[in-house]
């Protein structure tokens, strides 16, 4: 609708529409003397794109845009001479709103202790790829507690850094749905096992070949490949049973206690690849940041802890699972191994993923309980082959001692979600339709 006076009428009608509408664009065109109308639009709370016509908009756009900064409104402006800039804009907005109403299904445990029989154990024997008793000396000592206590810890409080949603799940989930539109739906291991148990085994032996043929190199035994093919199959089946968008599994705990036979490692691959999202130890926060990269980019993320080299200047991101499709679903393919898991001492089954060199890597982190995103950008420096640690390392060139002397452990933990291209624009203008304060941890 183009505003050309000041009818009182006129304007209650438009906000009312801005008020049963997803999003807002405000084009500035001409007279100044409507800057209070273009104000009380964007008062009414809507993600806006506050938009510039050069030349002709200039003092009301930068008018309206000073009254509304800085108060806690989701506004994104844009003022440039190519109008592709407000195309753009457009299109990230939609994206956004496209995330809302998504579910993510995690699985974990409520209870502070999950006890352990002998049909759990079997299974653990059955994750690992072997009997016990066909185990190796070292191999043996490295898993003891794996099997040593019937009864297994859970972190219920949110101690560690991946599970913070469990300080205040209520919390959590308020402002989840309040800034995101996002919804947490969580089963129990058990209903997952559920659908693990009846997957095709044809199929799963189908899905596993194709990884072992694809792979550049293979050093895990098929049959722990053949279970992670199950895990995906069975993922896919619940996710499109429960309506969800995203999956996150607290790895170890539901590994260790014996719900599962299978390393996820692999079918989080897979369903990245694919143009879903699936995310590590329950970790909400970078579940959210990942749908941020597909919903924003159009591509998925790799999650992972990171190391500082402050001598170099670089910072290596480190997990035990990666995309080969870094672009999106219909990108370039790279090459991989699959190799046992990096931390749990020669069993299970990751993808070991050959990262390229020259690339510019994005990375972020947002804090649902904060409203904060981190942000962060340098180099590729392609992969790292180190037995130590996880297995898929992505070395990158960046402000290793700026970003050393800006962490905040408390707000966003150890995990980060790194993109290959230049996206940090991409990111900022997600941030600010979605009111998220910005830190450039790098600068």
């Amino acid at each position: 609708m183009l505003v050309t006076r000041k009818d009182h009428s006129e304007i209650w009608e438009i906000k009312n529409e801005i008020d049963r509408s997803d999003g807002l664009l405000v084009f500035v065109i001409g007279n100044p003397t409507f800057v209070d109308v273009g104000v009380e639009f964007i008062e009414v709370g809507k993600p806006t794109i506050l938009a510039n016509y050069i030349y002709g908009g200039d003092q009301g756009f930068i008018r309206i845009y000073e009254r509304v900064s800085g108060r806690g409104l989701r506004v994104l402006p844009v003022s440039s001479t190519d109008f592709a800039d407000v195309e753009r804009a457009v299109e990230l907005l939609k994206g956004l709103i496209s995330l809302r109403g998504k579910k993510i299904l995690i699985f974990t445990f409520d209870l502070p202790e999950v006890s352990r029989g002998e049909e759990e154990l079997r299974r653990i024997s059955d994750l690992l790829g072997s009997g016990l008793d066909e185990l190796d000396e070292g191999t043996m000592k490295s898993i003891a507690p794996l099997v040593a206590e019937r009864k297994l810890r859970i972190d219920v409080h949110g101690s560690d850094q991946a599970v913070q949603w469990r300080r205040n799940e209520t919390k959590y989930r308020e402002n989840l749905r309040k800034t995101f539109g996002l919804e947490m739906v969580r089963p129990t291991p058990d209903e997952l096992r559920a659908y693990f148990e009846k997957v095709d085994e044809i199929e799963a032996a189908r899905i596993a070949e194709k990884w072992i043929n694809n792979a550049k190199e293979v050093n895990a035994s098929r049959h722990v490949i053949h279970n992670s093919a199950k895990l995906y199959l069975a993922l896919k089946q619940f996710m499109k049973y429960a309506d969800c968008d995203a999956v996150g599994i607290e790895c170890y705990p539901v590994l260790v206690s014996g719900r599962l036979s299978a390393f996820p490692c692999l079918a989080f691959f897979e369903l990245n690849n694919e143009g879903s999202t699936a995310v590590c130890e329950a970790d909400m926060d970078s579940c959210v940041s990942m749908l941020l990269g597909r919903y924003v980019a159009g591509r998925p993320g790799h999650v992972s802890n990171y190391s500082l080299d402050t001598s170099h200047d670089r910072a290596t991101y480190l997990h035990c699972v990666a995309p080969n499709k870094p672009y999106g679903p219909s990108g370039p393919t790279l090459g991989y191994s699959i190799s046992p898991h990096g931390e749990a001492h020669s069993v299970g089954a990751s993808p070991e993923v050959e990262f390229p060199s020259g690339e510019d890597i994005t990375t972020i982190k947002v804090s649902v309980f904060a409203g904060k995103m981190l942000l962060r950008h340098g180099k590729s420096l392609g992969s790292v082959k180190d037995e130590k640690a996880c297995r898929d390392k992505l070395l990158v060139e960046t402000n290793a001692r700026t970003i050393l002397e800006r962490h905040d452990h408390d707000t966003f933990g150890w995990h980060t979600v790194s993109f290959l291209g230049d996206l940090r624009e991409d990111f900022i203008a997600a941030a600010k339709l979605l009111g998220l304060e910005i830190v450039e941890e790098d600068r």
